[in-house]
């Protein structure tokens, strides 16, 4: 796959395109850039993605603070790029861009810099300025500028709308089953590991301080979690903490990923490792003591294994 960040110099055969965030790269996107890759077989072409960044809504003011995110600009390329896509084409979104009707963003871009053969649009997609138009108009303007339409059906899991905003929702709710339903994967956040208290190691549960580096990745809520880490290559088992540490930690504003890795005990300091997430075991709670905290550490391990070793 060829990654464009310049427009000018872009350059397809028949390019047969589709536009979106594509956020989390879920089952419904997949099934739509599935169709798009077939299409551009079909037709002796090539495949091409339109995707933009920033996001629209930090651009229009519209983010509250709250907004977050499946994957990263990087994390999505990745993803992208083993679906078989030709041509990835990132695009600065900016308030210029906002202002662009529907007819203005098919003719600047789609027809004189891309020379777009086929456009494949989502069933609820819409683009341009206030997003006001219809598949009807984008049908008007294909056969004005001399391109084929087609647009991809509503794909449904579990009876619901594959789309990015209930995998968020379930992710949120820490319903991490149903969201990797949706997703057709397992959720992974990616980090750096960073240097920490070491109190894990005085309790037999040495655990590695996760740091993210994506400021607006979505994080699960607090509680422990069963998951696989991969660090160095390789995939290991492992049980996560996410919150405060209420039990030992008096900085109630600090939020922290800590990972115990079984059966594992090399030093990984500095290490990048990717936390996959597989099922949530319990809330973060607050103990009576050390003591307390080390027999439910106990238990949770034995859980998570099992949890783990039916998941394999």
């Amino acid at each position: 796959m060829k990654v464009h960040s310049d427009i000018s110099s872009f350059s397809a055969k028949k390019p047969v395109v589709t536009i979106g965030m594509f956020d989390g790269v879920h089952t419904g996107h997949r099934e739509l850039l599935g169709q798009l890759v077939q299409k551009a077989k079909e037709v002796d072409g090539e495949s091409v993605v339109i995707t933009f960044w920033p996001h629209p809504r930090m651009v229009l003011n519209q983010d509250d603070g709250s907004l977050r995110f499946l994957t990263s600009p990087e994390e999505r390329t990745i993803l992208f790029s083993q679906l078989g896509i030709d041509h990835l084409l990132l695009i600065p979104f900016t308030k210029e861009l906002a202002n662009l009707t529907a007819e203005e963003f098919i003719q600047l871009f789609l027809v004189e810099k891309i020379n777009t053969h086929h456009l494949l649009v989502g069933y609820n997609h819409r683009f341009g300025k206030d997003r006001s138009q219809s598949f009807e108009d984008y049908q008007a303007l294909a056969q004005k500028y001399g391109f084929e339409l087609s647009q991809f059906d509503v794909v449904l899991t579990d009876g619901l709308q594959t789309s990015s905003s209930h995998i968020r929702k379930h992710l949120q709710s820490g319903a991490i089953d149903k969201a990797n339903r949706i997703l057709g994967y397992e959720y992974t956040v990616n980090g750096r590991v960073v240097g920490g208290k070491q109190l894990g190691r005085t309790m037999g549960y040495p655990t590695a301080n996760v740091e993210v580096e994506e400021p607006y990745k979505l994080i699960p809520p607090d509680g422990v979690y069963a998951v696989r880490v991969r660090v160095e290559g390789k995939l290991f088992h492992g049980m996560l903490n996410i919150g405060i540490r209420p039990t030992v930690n008096h900085n109630v504003d600090h939020r922290s990923l800590e990972v115990h890795i079984f059966d594992f005990n090399r030093d990984i300091y500095s290490e990048e490792v990717s936390l996959i997430f597989i099922q949530r075991v319990r809330n973060e709670q607050k103990f009576d003591g050390i003591n307390a905290l080390k027999a439910q550490l106990k238990k949770d391990e034995m859980e998570i294994r099992n949890i783990l070793k039916c998941a394999n």
